[in-house]
C-alpha cells in the first residue's frame, strides 16, 4: 500500500489537500445479510472479508459502550419497542412503539423518564482508541448524536413532521432534552479522548429522494439551534476535529444552512437523490464543504456491472476529489442482493491496483 497511513490520508483530503490516493471508508458497511454473501464470495477468491474490509478502512468509528442497567433486548434507552422483522432476505428490527405518540403538552416531556449519560462508560474510551492502534494511523470518528432523528423514532415520522408545522413548541421541548442528553455525552466523551479524536458524527436525516423533509424556514426555526448547540459542544472540547453532518436525500438546497451550524464535512451524499450532482455539490460547496459517501447503494452498486461501477467511481474521486474535501464511500449501507463483484470493483477503483493488490494480498486465507 501507498506510505500515506490512513489518518494522514483523511486528514489531508479534509484540509482541502490532495492526498497520495483518495481516503476510503465503509460507512455504514454491509447489512448482516450482505456480509455473509461477501465473505462467502471473497472465500471462493482465497480472501477472508473480515480482513479485507479491516484493512481497506481509513477510518475507525468508536461511541461510549453502554453500562447502565440491563434494558430488555427490544427497548432501548429512550423507551423506543422494535419488533424483529423478517422481510424475506433476512431481518431487522422495526419500530413497534413510540413511546412520545400522542403527547401534546411539552410539560408532560418533564415526567418522561429521559435517558442520562452516566449510563455509559468514559474511563476506557482512551485505551479503546489507542489499544488496537498505538501508533494512531487510523482517523478515529466519535459519533455525537442525531436529535431530530431520535425524536422521530419515538414518535413517529408523520407525526414528528405534523408537529413540526402545528407544534412546534412541543418539538423544541423535545429536542431540548434529547439534545441536552447527546450535549452531556458527547462532552464527556471528548473530555475522556482529548486530542485522539479527528472527526465528531452527527446526523439527522432532513431529505427524502425529491425534496426536503420540511421547509428550510422550519428547519432554520426548529431544528437548526439544537445542531448548533452540537457543534458548539464539538468545537468546545475537540477543537481540532472536524464535525461530520449525516443525512440521506436530496439537500442541496439546505447545504448553506448546514455549513451556518459549522458543520465540514456532509455525509452520505445521495447522488440518485434530486439535485444531488456531484459536479454542482463540488462547485457550488467545494470550497468549504468536504464530502464523504457518494458511492449509490441504490443503483450504482446493486444494479451496475463491475465495469461500470469502478468508471462511476473513477469519476467521483476525480470530481468530488479535486484538491482534496473526499472521502469516498459507499452512500448508505450496501443492501443484500448487492453483487459481491460489484463491492470489489468499487474496492478497486478507488483504491488502485497496487494498493487494492496488497489489501488483497494481507487477507489472504
Amino acid at each position: 500500500m501507498t506510505k500515506e497511513t490512513p489518518r494522514a490520508r483523511v486528514l489531508t483530503a479534509l484540509a482541502h489537500k490532495t492526498p497520495v490516493r483518495v481516503p476510503f471508508s465503509w460507512g455504514f458497511g454491509p447489512t448482516t445479510e450482505m456480509a455473509a454473501v461477501l465473505t462467502a464470495y471473497c472465500r471462493m477468491l482465497g480472501v477472508d472479508w473480515a480482513r479485507l474490509q479491516v484493512a481497506t478502512e481509513d477510518i475507525r468509528r468508536v461511541n461510549p459502550r453502554y453500562i447502565g442497567v440491563s434494558l430488555p433486548p427490544e427497548i432501548d434507552i429512550w423507551g423506543i419497542r422494535r419488533a424483529v422483522t423478517n422481510y424475506n432476505h433476512g431481518f431487522y428490527d422495526e419500530i413497534s412503539v413510540y413511546p412520545l405518540a400522542g403527547y401534546d403538552d411539552p410539560a408532560a416531556l418533564a415526567k418522561y423518564p429521559w435517558p442520562h449519560p452516566i449510563w455509559f462508560g468514559y474511563a476506557t474510551l482512551r485505551e479503546e482508541i489507542l489499544g488496537p492502534d498505538p501508533q494512531r494511523r487510523h482517523a478515529v470518528n466519535l459519533l455525537a448524536g442525531n436529535p431530530f432523528e431520535t425524536y422521530c423514532w419515538m414518535t413517529g415520522l408523520e407525526e414528528a413532521l405534523m408537529n413540526l408545522l402545528v407544534a412546534p413548541e412541543l418539538v423544541t421541548a423535545a429536542l431540548d432534552r434529547i439534545t441536552g442528553f447527546y450535549e452531556q455525552k458527547l462532552a464527556r466523551a471528548l473530555r475522556a479522548t482529548g486530542n485522539l479524536v479527528d472527526i465528531v458524527f452527527m446526523a439527522d436525516d432532513l431529505g427524502g429522494q425529491l425534496g426536503l423533509l420540511c421547509a428550510r424556514e422550519t428547519y432554520r426555526a426548529v431544528i437548526q439551534p439544537f445542531h448548533r448547540r452540537l457543534v458548539a459542544t464539538a468545537r468546545q472540547y475537540a477543537p481540532a476535529a472536524q464535525v461530520m453532518f449525516h443525512t440521506d436525500g436530496a439537500v442541496f438546497e439546505i447545504i448553506p444552512d448546514l455549513l451556518d451550524t459549522g458543520i465540514d464535512i456532509l455525509e452520505a451524499v445521495q447522488t440518485d437523490a434530486a439535485q444531488m450532482d456531484p459536479a454542482a455539490l463540488k462547485a457550488t460547496y467545494g470550497k468549504h464543504l468536504s464530502f464523504h459517501g457518494a458511492i449509490s447503494v441504490q443503483q450504482l452498486l446493486p444494479n451496475g456491472t463491475p465495469e461500470s461501477v469502478a468508471q462511476a467511481c473513477h469519476e467521483l474521486v476525480k470530481t468530488l476529489g479535486a484538491n482534496g474535501g473526499y472521502i469516498a464511500a459507499p452512500s448508505h449501507a450496501i443492501q443484500v442482493g448487492t453483487p459481491p463483484e460489484n463491492v470489489l470493483a468499487m474496492l478497486r477503483a478507488v483504491l488502485g491496483e497496487a494498493d487494492y493488490a496488497t489489501a488483497l494480498e494481507s487477507a489472504r486465507l
